[in-house]
């Protein structure tokens, strides 16, 4: 990590990874580009992050996933949801996987919200005030998150998640440090857990950066947020090119790949390489350049593209890194592939190097990608869902209740 910058420690966190339980379908034109035909839709679950302190006792979570009674957010959400979203599960309640580990909500001293948005800040309210919200640069001043609704109608926020408990925004006169070109803030001032500065998706969102192991030879895990919501989105890249045959156990053993499999496979069908009579003129690299861009569409998830893909370029020297494993929020292989606090809550990913995961996750989206313009992976999830069982009336009460809350709340 020297070549990013990052200061030398001995010091690290004990880092373990929930499965939220939430997993939604989503129209990928909101989030990359260009759209493939036969991957129209992104499949996105949802992870989050126990951190503990060996030094100081303390536990911090980063990020919440959704809340499980999602018909409880507020208006404007819901009634967004009840148009934009095909469909979306939880089962559990990041609350309740904590304390059924045995971690009280009490134990936590502090929750670190990525961002803002409805799928990562999960039911903060449930949580004792004594509990801190971290929340990044910006959020104190926007205009529309404040004081949270139905005080503020437009607000996504719950008001109860922030009442009466202590709100600590990292500003910018508190990243002091700059690791891979991001802004960095020492939070446990010891160089065990650095939180990013990394624009573009929406104001105050942030990444962590969890050391691992100490020492000279230190690894860390960075837990992405949504800097981007697919990896196609900065892989491959020149420092970490497509292999020419993808590691086995990676693919979906349904007949459709070749065992072994040549990447040809898929670079022929790169999104990026022209599909007219230049093709063959093309300059791209399909080995060396990422297969999506960042959603430039008018609908865009992303509030700043230009910083956005300024935050993906400099992601890219990270993934790189063999020191690094790189996390994503809504990485599908990295919930399957790696132990959860779910399955194991003594399991955790400090010794993610020794043990190889890097490899297990880093090509694992090409899953996802079309299959001769069929679709590569089914929906995860088909409509809306309650208390474990198909809401099929849920787009329409979502779509209700928004209206009706909003109209109470002017």
């Amino acid at each position: 990590m020297a070549e990013l910058g990052c200061p030398h420690s001995t010091s690290t966190v004990r880092l373990r990874m929930i499965d939220t339980t939430a997993v939604m379908v989503v129209n990928a034109k909101f989030f990359i580009e260009p759209v493939q035909k036969g991957h129209e839709q992104l499949n996105l679950y949802v992870a989050a992050f126990l951190i503990e302190h060996p030094p100081s006792g303390r536990k911090i979570m980063f990020d919440l996933g959704v809340r499980k009674d999602y018909w409880k957010l507020p208006a404007g959400l819901q009634k967004r949801l009840g148009f934009i979203i095909p469909g979306l599960r939880v089962d559990r309640d990041a609350t309740e996987i904590l304390e059924e580990k045995g971690v009280g909500l009490g134990d936590i001293s502090s929750v670190i919200w990525s961002h803002y948005h409805w799928d990562h800040t999960g039911s903060m309210e449930l949580f004792p005030s004594s509990t801190e919200l971290v929340v990044g640069p910006g959020f104190k001043t926007s205009p529309i998150l404040l004081p949270g609704f139905p005080h503020n109608a437009d607000s996504p926020i719950n008001a109860a998640a922030i009442q009466e408990r202590k709100l600590t925004e990292i500003g910018d006169d508190g990243f002091q440090l700059e690791i891979g070109g991001f802004r960095a803030h020492d939070f446990f001032e010891d160089g065990s857990f650095y939180l990013l500065d990394t624009p573009g998706h929406c104001v105050g969102h942030m990444c962590g950066l969890a050391r691992t192991t100490g020492g000279p030879g230190s690894t860390f895990v960075l837990l992405g947020g949504d800097i981007c919501h697919f990896p196609g989105v900065f892989r491959p890249y020149a420092k970490t090119p497509l292999p020419d045959t993808i590691p086995d156990g990676l693919l979906d053993e349904d007949g459709y790949f070749p065992i072994p499999c040549p990447s040809s496979l898929f670079e022929d069908r790169h999104p990026q390489r022209p599909r007219n009579e230049d093709r063959e003129a093309s300059s791209i690299d399909t080995k060396t350049t990422p297969f999506y861009r960042i959603s430039t569409d008018e609908s865009t998830a992303y509030t700043d593209v230009p910083a956005a893909h300024t935050s993906v370029h400099k992601l890219v020297d990270f993934d790189a890194c063999p020191s690094v494993l790189v996390c994503l929020a809504h990485d599908e292989t990295m919930l399957k592939k790696l132990p959860t606090f779910n399955e194991d809550p003594e399991d955790d990913l400090n010794d993610w190097k020794q043990r190889g995961y890097k490899k297990k996750i880093q090509w694992g989206w090409l899953n996802d990608l079309s299959r001769s313009g069929r679709t590569g992976r089914p929906a995860a999830v088909e409509g809306f869902w309650k208390d474990g069982l198909p809401w099929p009336e849920g787009k329409e009460v979502l779509r209700k209740n928004g209206e009706s809350a909003s109209k109470l709340s002017l």
